[in-house]
């Protein structure tokens, strides 16, 4: 099946690493060239350099930090200034405090907020004038799967990614007649190195091993283990596809059937 990505740009933000590496690369071998941008330069650079031997397209890679409105302004500016258009924005980069209530101060929720939340707003503002020339665009803002449930070892992750599903069903309605798609993707328990913090956490907390702390995390999972980046991706580069064309502010789970309530 042809998606039609060959020849289209991608910008994915928090790019180098867990998921966003992984969207990064699948959208990347179906021809789309991809700019990415991280806060650390070292595994930007690294993944940029794998990208480009496995899929042989561009690959431009910005060190940035998408809490910083100037900093966005700049990554969309040199992306559309390379590659002449941008046609798919991945909205991943992520701050994410572990704790309880009582364990979080302001500045913990304000630092997640100020990149989930408005890094999110900020970007889709910042390239959507560049979709609406060209009557063509895909936005898919990954979201975690706490906005759909109440979590108590990362208490700031509900409201931030509740916060991106509201956003982003808003958007989608104002910007459907451009031919601009907009969607959530949650990842569910996935294989990344904050889902190792979170259960190192778990382990410490309940007194456990990790390998039991693990063993119960998969034990909620109904396919019986953990989300793996690629599946995440998979998701993705079909949203970004021409075969999606008529999905938009749709918050779609990606999580082995781990998530219970039923959503419409």
């Amino acid at each position: 099946m042809d998606l039609g990505l060959k020849g289209k740009v991608a910008l994915i933000t928090g790019g180098s690493k867990g998921i966003g590496q992984a969207v990064a690369l699948a959208l990347a071998q179906e021809g789309a060239n991809v700019s990415i941008c991280a806060r650390g330069s070292e595994a930007l650079e690294t993944t940029a350099e794998e990208i480009r031997s496995a899929a042989g397209v561009e690959v431009q890679a910005t060190q940035a930090d998408v809490s910083r409105m100037e900093e966005i302004q700049r990554l969309v500016k040199t992306t559309a200034e390379r590659f002449g258009r941008i046609d798919i924005l991945v909205n991943n980069a992520v701050d994410f405090a572990i704790g309880s209530l009582a364990d979080l101060p302001d500045e913990a929720w304000v630092s997640h907020f100020n990149v989930k939340v408005f890094g999110y707003i900020r970007s889709v503002r910042a390239v959507l004038p560049y979709m609406q020339q060209q009557a063509w665009g895909r936005i898919i803002n990954i979201a975690g799967i706490a906005a759909r449930q109440v979590g108590m070892i990362a208490m700031t992750s509900g409201p931030t990614n509740a916060a991106i599903v509201n956003f982003t069903k808003a958007v989608s309605t104002q910007v459907a007649g451009d031919n601009i798609t907009v969607n959530v993707v949650h990842p569910g328990g996935t294989r990344t190195q904050r889902h190792t913090m979170n259960t190192e956490r778990k382990a410490r907390d309940m007194s456990i091993s990790l390998e039991e702390a693990e063993r119960q995390t998969v034990a909620g999972i109904p396919i019986g283990r953990l989300i793996e980046p690629a599946d995440v991706a998979n998701m993705v580069v079909f949203l970004a596809s021409n075969q999606a064309s008529a999905i938009t502010g749709q918050a779609i789970g990606v999580d082995g059937g781990g998530a219970s309530g039923v959503f419409y």
